[in-house]
């Protein structure tokens, strides 16, 4: 029996193997670089490489096992016999699979370096994006699954139904909007427009620019630029509001403030359904 439990392993462990696969590939390009991703799934993570190609590797692996894969490990063959990458002198496309057919029931990862001057358009049905040292602006969407992008010259937006939004160090504005999951932008130089049906709000400015938040499950907190005037509108139906020493203009109650941090500014504008807002 023993023998027969080791035979029976060693089998499917071969056959679920044949179910894995990759590729690496490599195109040369010059210049500022526009990148267009999209996966089914299996996730987009993009970080910076040489200056003078995008270097593209692929994790490919069916998704149901040995059992339910059917023809997957020959449509995996495929793929890394024909990549999906397309190259219009600095513009690059990567995962369309133009024959459907090929994807079903496969996730594919891609580990994507490209020059720092890029910008990016990256789209995944299934699976996260992560997008880190670039110069941008960066234009993300995940159906299902979290989005993080730290430094970034440019601006940035992102969008997940589900799966949380983190941002660090960003140059330029920022809009980011999440149907099941928290946003969390910090050290922004630009304006910032962030939106959560469930789910908190942190955001940080290093730069005064209109900030405007809204959720309606979930806190709201927002560090404002040091030693910058803003005018505040700020609301809750539920909840408190923490704010720092202002002029009130027109009103302050428990769960509305409107007033002004210092000679005044760019507008901050806060929502919170269920839930406090705190402004630091």
């Amino acid at each position: 029996m023993k023998t027969l439990a080791f035979f029976l392993a060693f089998v499917l462990a071969g056959l679920a193997a044949g179910q894995e696969g990759s590729f690496d590939r490599s195109v040369t390009v010059s210049g500022p670089v526009s990148l267009d991703v999209k996966t089914d799934s299996g996730g987009i993570a993009i970080t910076p490489g040489s200056s003078g190609s995008v270097h593209v590797h692929a994790v490919l692996k069916a998704e149901h096992g040995w059992l339910g894969g059917g023809d997957a490990a020959e449509r995996i063959r495929q793929i890394e016999s024909h990549p999906p990458i397309e190259q219009s002198g600095n513009q690059v496309r990567i995962g369309y699979v133009h024959d459907r057919e090929l994807l079903r029931g496969i996730s594919m990862r891609l580990e994507i370096q490209t020059p720092a001057d890029t910008q990016v358009l990256a789209r995944a049905d299934s699976g996260g994006i992560r997008v880190a040292g670039v110069r941008g602006p960066v234009d993300c969407k995940t159906d299902s699954g979290g989005i993080r992008v730290q430094d970034v010259k440019a601006g940035v937006h992102a969008a997940a139904d589900s799966g949380g939004i983190h941002m660090a160090d960003i140059g330029g504005a920022v809009v980011a909007r999440v149907d099941s999951g928290g946003v969390e932008a910090t050290n922004v130089s630009g304006s910032i427009d962030a939106q959560t049906d469930s789910g908190s709000i942190r955001l940080s400015q290093t730069t005064p620019a209109p900030i405007r938040a809204k959720a309606d499950s979930g806190g709201v907190t927002v560090r404002l630029a040091p030693k910058a005037g803003y005018d505040l509108n700020l609301e809750t139906d539920s909840g408190r509001i923490s704010v720092p020493e202002i002029t009130v203009r027109s009103g302050f109650s428990s769960h509305h403030v409107q007033g002004k941090v210092g000679s005044g500014g760019p507008l901050v504008e806060i929502r919170a359904a269920s839930g406090s807002v705190s402004v630091e």
